[in-house]
């Protein structure tokens, strides 16, 4: 059973030139039960907590 689920996430920061691509295209599932790291630098969107 999928407990959280992403699809095609993408995740930008600023625009133009100056852009930071944080997230390109990811899918990813999470089962009922599993423990997940998902690591990355501080601002970054890298930390959620899902119960």
């Amino acid at each position: 059973m999928k407990t959280v689920e992403f699809k095609d996430v993408v995740k930008i920061y600023g625009k133009g030139e100056g852009k930071q691509v944080a997230v390109d295209h990811v899918n990813f599932t999470m089962e009922k039960g599993e423990f997940v790291v998902i690591l990355g630098q501080s601002g970054a969107a890298s930390c959620f907590h899902a119960e």
